[in-house]
């Protein structure tokens, strides 16, 4: 469960192409309801989209998004540096999107 899983996905997001999603396994531990398919489906929702910086460390830009998907909210929380992978850090389902 500590590994990160690959995914080749073209997606564009804050106007960077990226070429590959991580998806981190993090989400496992609490989550176990939430899939790889699920979040792929979330982040291929997010093409063309610009979503605010929550926070920065070094080379890594970090993202907090909340969004819907068949009609259940869920926060995803994504990064990514210099290269062309989006990291996807956790997702979860929130009870109420924040406004």
């Amino acid at each position: 469960m500590d590994e990160r899983r690959e995914y080749p996905l073209v997606i564009t997001l804050n106007k960077r192409c990226f070429t590959l999603v991580v998806i981190d396994t993090h989400y496992e531990k609490k989550h176990p309801e939430i899939t790889d398919q699920l979040i792929l489906e979330l982040v291929k929702q997010l093409d063309g989209s610009n979503i605010e910086l929550a926070d920065e460390s070094g080379e890594f830009k970090y993202f907090a998004h909340e969004m819907d998907w068949q009609n259940k909210p869920y926060r995803i929380i994504l990064t990514y540096c210099e290269k062309d992978f989006l990291g996807v850090i956790n997702v979860f389902r929130v009870k109420e999107k924040k406004l």
